[in-house]
């Protein structure tokens, strides 16, 4: 039985752990493990932890999580002044990664001021787990007077594409292998 609850600090190395295990992208040296932990998790288990939610297996291990940052200008404050110089270190392509990946947020953050990163492992999905995930998360956005939500996918990542379009999102648009969408609520 897979139960959803606010995310703890003492989750943090088990969602680092998910996010690399359940990445698109390669993943062979440490390097590449180190860009996916702060491009995607680490801002948001340490800046803004109420608003991740994790699932959790009988024994209280999470097995997903979603993360969510409620306000663009807020992330890429921080983002910028903590973690975007760690990232930088790692390599160019990483730091350009990024960076793409926050123009994207950038250019809707009026309309969309709130985005999320979402993983489950493999074993988990199919089982209504993600769909848990994101009503939790909007409740609790909801309850904070957020009502808009956006995130950014593999345009080839057709599952995915698919669970967003079951959970209210749209595609406003596609970029770059990409595709960008949000919802209302």
């Amino acid at each position: 039985m897979i139960a959803i609850r606010q995310y703890r600090d003492s989750d943090k190395e088990y969602l680092r752990k998910i996010c690399i295990e359940t990445s698109k992208l390669p993943i062979e040296t440490k390097k590449q493990r180190d860009f996916l932990c702060l491009a995607f998790n680490d801002y948001y288990t340490e800046v803004e932890g109420e608003n991740c939610f994790v699932a959790v297996n009988e024994k209280d291990e999470p097995v997903g999580y979603i993360l969510c940052a409620e306000n663009f200008d807020r992330y890429f404050k921080i983002m910028k002044k903590f973690y975007l110089p760690d990232i930088r270190k790692l390599g160019l392509n990483h730091w350009l990664m990024i960076q793409g990946e926050i123009a994207v947020h950038r250019a809707f953050r009026k309309k969309y001021p709130a985005h999320l990163h979402v993983d489950i492992l493999d074993v988990c999905q199919g089982q209504g787990v993600g769909t848990r995930l994101m009503n939790e998360l909007k409740e609790h956005l909801k309850s904070k007077g957020i009502h808009q939500l956006m995130l950014s996918c593999g345009e080839s990542n057709r599952q995915a594409v698919a669970f967003y379009k079951k959970n209210g999102f749209q595609i406003i648009k596609k970029l770059a292998g990409s595709c960008i969408m949000a919802c209302e609520f």
